[in-house]
């Protein structure tokens, strides 16, 4: 099941922008949004960075913990601090698919050659905005936070009449 949430998200997320061009993903709405092409940037320095944090915890010794519902997180009207802020200078969709690329099948991937879901759910780390979470929610943190932001994707694009 994690697996198939992570991969219609992403189908989702590149669906989101495949017709716009270089100019249009690196459109800012305002002087307070960021563009879609900052939006893919952060989807991929948090999805590196749980990966990284969901290897560090298998490593550990930690313990199985109560799974918890995060979908809460897609609600764009609560609003989050990003952990990770995106550059400003221009950026291609090439170049954007290819960090998408490279944090899902260099990064999540081993994730998944380390372990199976099973093995996610019975481990555990300390999330800064969550606490302590199962690898297992770390895991599901990552397509749920794509869909976030697939939906400030289309908000974007209404503002912008793309």
């Amino acid at each position: 099941m994690l697996i198939s949430n992570l991969g219609r998200t992403r189908t989702k997320l590149l669906t989101s922008f495949q017709d716009l061009s270089d100019e249009q993903l690196n459109q800012n709405p305002s002087n307070k949004s960021w563009s879609i092409a900052q939006v893919l940037h952060h989807l991929y320095t948090s999805e590196k960075a749980m990966a990284g944090l969901v290897l560090d915890a298998l490593q550990a010794k930690t313990e199985k913990v109560e799974e918890k519902d995060l979908t809460f997180i897609t609600d764009r009207t609560k609003k989050s601090k990003a952990m990770s802020e995106p550059p400003n200078e221009m950026i291609t969709k090439e170049n954007l698919l290819q960090l998408l690329e490279k944090s899902r099948f260099q990064h999540l991937q081993f994730v998944f050659n380390e372990t199976h879901e099973r093995i996610l759910a019975k481990k555990s780390m300390k999330h800064q905005d969550f606490g302590v979470i199962s690898l297992k929610n770390a895991v599901d943190l990552i397509w749920l936070h794509e869909k976030r932001h697939i939906y400030q994707i289309h908000e974007i694009r209404e503002k912008l009449n793309l």
